[in-house]
């Protein structure tokens, strides 16, 4: 299997899981393994940064060049195929739901749900969507 041979450490290579042990303000970290890894580098998708927290567990990969942390181990229950959920230390989040809308939940329980067909949700009260009502429209493309 992949991730096996992953975490296999060869010569200038391998994974292993660490436990964050401090997590700083200014987004200084640092976590345990096989020994203390401070503030490694944070590999993440174009666009995204996230500092990790006190307590994850993440994956750091041992290469040729240096120690990096590839991600956080994270809990994939209550999500459907294709969803994507980001989440804040805070308790607020952002999903991208398999049916197309978009929720975006504030740490207090507050929430906006975006549907495909436009229709709006905040906190349970729905906005229809008002299509061809006085002006002109942009799609997602158009400008702001």
């Amino acid at each position: 299997m992949v991730l096996d041979r992953m975490l296999e450490r060869g010569e200038g290579g391998g994974a292993s899981l660490a436990q964050v042990s401090y997590s700083l303000a200014e987004g200084t970290w640092g976590a345990v393994a096989d020994q203390e890894y401070r503030h490694r580098p944070v590999v993440s998708p174009g666009g995204y940064r996230w500092c990790p927290r006190e307590e994850d567990q993440v994956l750091l990969l041992h290469t040729g060049d240096g120690d990096l942390c590839a991600g956080a181990a994270g809990d994939s229950r209550g999500l459907a195929p294709g969803e994507v959920e980001i989440t804040g230390g805070g308790g607020g989040s952002i999903r991208l739901g398999a049916d197309g809308s978009v929720i975006i939940t504030g740490a207090g329980g507050g929430f906006i749900r975006l549907r495909p067909d436009g229709t709006v949700l905040i906190n349970g009260q729905t906005f229809p969507a008002a299509a061809g009502e006085g002006g002109e429209t942009d799609g997602p493309e158009g400008e702001l």
